[in-house]
């Protein structure tokens, strides 16, 4: 073999493991884009797994939150649920006038004015309540009402108090309407028809209460306000304490199970809900779908 034979050889052999190293990275690099190609879509299918299980969740919470709003659940058990004090402003007010003196006052309706602007809630006459969502921050005894009521509502202007008063729903109230019928014109009212959840918590408190636990207590008004609206899911929330006590106050687990549907049916034709059948089978179906997500 001659020398450039030999040379050639060389050149040949450098030319190949030159060409050998540069299609091998280029296969490497192909390989690692492939990877990570293939990791980005496995990150993309878990983003959106992720998003869907979210969203479905979010779905859920609305729910939740939307069927409180309305009084899905009874607002006495969510007070006795939540766990810590919360107050209300309790008032009752006779005469008002804008200034003193005989001569110069006027009948005024002022105090009615000024409550507005605190979501005030009339019970009857002129007792009215300022709902916990509303009581003006830093309230916590009588000399805090009475400095509030006086820069805040008097303004200067006269008015005859029967009594201002910071109570706590949760630990230190009782209302109930204790009467067997639905009143067709009632002018008064308790604690419990006036409040709404919105009244009573703000989104984040609600986010307190262990809603799980008074689903699993087994609430009707919250199961037929997922079928019902109007004129017969009012008639259950205000009779919902009496039919729950003549059904022996069943739990969510109770509620699910179809043997109590006629006798569920027959207790609400009492207070005169319409189609009574189709509605018990669907409180038992509700009931039944969140017995399967509260295990």
């Amino acid at each position: 073999m001659d020398n450039t034979t030999i040379f050639n050889s060389i050149i040949s052999w450098i030319v190949a493991k030159v060409l050998d190293l540069f299609f091998g990275k280029a296969k490497r690099n192909e390989e690692i884009i492939e990877i990570y190609e293939k990791r980005l879509e496995e990150k993309d299918m878990s983003i959106e797994k992720l998003r869907k299980e979210t969203e479905k969740r979010g779905k859920e919470r609305y729910r939740i939150i939307q069927s409180l709003k309305r009084s899905g659940l009874s607002v006495s058990k969510l007070v006795e649920r939540y766990d810590r004090p919360l107050s209300a402003i309790l008032i009752s007010y006779a005469t008002q006038k804008e200034s003193a003196g005989a001569g110069s006052s006027r009948p005024s309706k002022f105090v009615l004015e000024e409550l507005q602007k605190y979501n005030v809630r009339y019970l009857g006459g002129t007792d009215a309540l300022i709902p916990p969502a509303k009581i003006p921050e830093g309230i916590k005894n009588r000399d805090d009402l009475r400095i509030w009521f006086e820069n805040g509502i008097l303004k200067g202007r006269y008015c005859k108090l029967k009594f201002l008063a910071l109570i706590d729903l949760r630990d230190k109230t009782y209302w109930d309407s204790n009467l067997p019928y639905v009143q067709i014109a009632p002018k008064h009212f308790t604690l419990g028809e006036v409040l709404s959840v919105e009244d009573l918590f703000t989104e984040g408190q609600i986010n307190r209460i262990a809603l799980s636990d008074i689903i699993r207590d087994g609430d009707i008004g919250w199961l037929a306000s997922y079928l019902l609206s109007g004129h017969d899911l009012e008639i259950i929330h205000k009779n919902q304490t009496s039919i729950e006590d003549k059904l022996r106050n069943p739990s969510l687990r109770q509620l699910s199970d179809e043997s109590i549907t006629a006798e569920l049916s027959n207790v609400l034709a009492e207070y005169g809900i319409a189609n009574s059948d189709q509605v018990s089978k669907a409180i038992v179906k509700e009931a039944r779908f969140w017995s399967s997500r509260l295990i």
